[in-house]
């Protein structure tokens, strides 16, 4: 059954194009530790467990308390979990970081710049596996398509903007309870890529004169990808300018990279007010990473 399983992995992963088929595993045996490394950490997620639980319901009622003093109750989101969710992230390190990564980002908590689509406000704690304790300094770094499926720096899937195009890119440092928040857009899809968003997680960071993060300066404890529900992902692509897409769509079920991450690697959604994706969406998530952890990073390109 395994075999089975290993081979219908591959399968699907080599008929993949483009950004997909630059991550596939080369060989079953690839696959196999893979799956191997995706199990050790979840084992250590559980051990947390407690913790990460308490940790998001944490977050999720002190913004409510303060959304209730800026709007009246009853629009006022309220925490909807009180208990271990899907936004409990464990993602394997060996497949996501793709090939369109750009080295020495921007320290900044807003990477919009000028690209439309529905805002997304990401609360995100980071949490040391070897401890259960939040991860507190640590610079969560994000990178995304715009709503069209197409990455800053590489207008065309070649890295012939790297310097100059910045779009959705870059993060910030955790604070003493190891939360930051940062704001970005829904992210659109590409051909054999559902809707996600690439982070990478430094510890003993180094920054530039020029205000961007040394990427190899210090350690990369956590490469991974946060994934959303289908039905967010339909709400947003009936849309504009997401609905101006023309490449082929692939859903989650399609993409075996999210089968590999697994059901926590899903960010829990809301609304940031009302109910309107006009307003925004307000998405959690934990990531639980080996504050021990060195991976390096595949990519030179760099801005």
């Amino acid at each position: 059954m395994r075999l089975f399983l290993l081979a219908s992995l591959l399968a699907v992963a080599s008929s993949v194009c483009a950004h997909g088929a630059d991550e596939r595993p080369a060989t079953t045996e690839e696959l196999i530790t893979r799956n191997r490394e995706i199990e050790a950490r979840n084992l250590a997620a559980r051990k947390c467990a407690p913790a990460i639980a308490e940790f998001e319901a944490q977050r999720m009622a002190k913004r409510d308390r303060l959304m209730r003093r800026q709007t009246p109750t009853s629009t006022a989101p309220t925490p909807h979990y009180t208990s271990i969710q899907n936004s409990t992230c464990v993602l394997h390190p060996e497949t996501i970081e793709g090939p369109y990564y750009i080295r020495n980002e921007y320290v900044r908590t807003d990477l919009r710049e000028a690209q439309t689509g529905v805002s997304l406000v990401l609360d995100i704690g980071v949490i040391n596996s070897r401890t259960c304790q939040p991860f507190k300094n640590a610079f969560v770094e994000l990178w995304a398509s715009n709503a069209t499926g197409l990455y800053g720096g590489y207008p065309t899937g070649q890295p012939t903007h790297v310097k100059t195009d910045t779009f959705l890119r870059g993060g910030y440092f955790t604070n003493d309870a190891g939360i930051v928040e940062i704001t970005t857009i829904y992210p659109g899809y590409y051909q054999g890529r559902t809707a996600h968003i690439h982070a990478m997680v430094h510890n003993n960071w180094k920054s530039g004169a020029n205000g961007t993060l040394l990427s190899g300066g210090g350690n990369v404890n956590h490469i991974g990808q946060f994934f959303f529900d289908e039905t967010w992902n339909d709400r947003v692509y009936a849309t504009s300018p997401y609905n101006l897409n023309r490449q082929p769509r692939t859903l989650n079920t399609q993409d075996w990279i999210l089968w590999g991450a697994g059901t926590g690697a899903f960010i829990n959604l809301q609304y940031l007010t009302g109910n309107s994706l006009s307003s925004g969406l307000l998405g959690y998530i934990t990531v639980v990473v080996d504050g021990n952890a060195n991976y390096r990073i595949q990519n030179n390109n760099s801005l």
